[in-house]
């Protein structure tokens, strides 16, 4: 039962955009009482993700940077969000350039490739 509030937002992130949520590398699942958190691994950030219900019913989402020399401080944060904005603002932050993202990810692709 403690973990009922951090299933439920998994199942709206997975319910709303399961491609996207695997596009951020999403692993390390963890959740609290009223919380989730996970890892990812994205484009634009990579780092600890943590949802949290707050007891107005509505979400917020904060970035945490990994090894950070604070990691109760984070890089970004989002209240008043509803379920339906999660994967949205999540993706925005951590994987989405914009419009030319096809063009940035193949671009980041080639360079890599060429490393090795």
């Amino acid at each position: 039962m403690k973990l009922q509030i951090a299933n439920t937002i998994k199942e709206q992130l997975m319910g709303m955009g399961a491609i996207k949520v695997m596009s951020w590398g999403a692993n390390a699942w963890q959740g609290g009482k009223d919380f989730l958190t996970f890892k990812v691994q994205g484009f634009k950030f990579k780092g600890m993700v943590k949802i949290t219900l707050h007891p107005c019913d509505y979400y917020i989402i904060e970035f945490f940077k990994p090894k950070s020399t604070d990691s109760t401080q984070a890089v970004k944060k989002v209240d008043n969000v509803y379920f339906d904005e999660m994967v949205g603002i999540i993706d925005n932050f951590v994987e989405f350039t914009g419009e030319n993202y096809e063009k940035d990810v193949t671009e980041s692709l080639k360079k890599n490739l060429d490393r090795l």
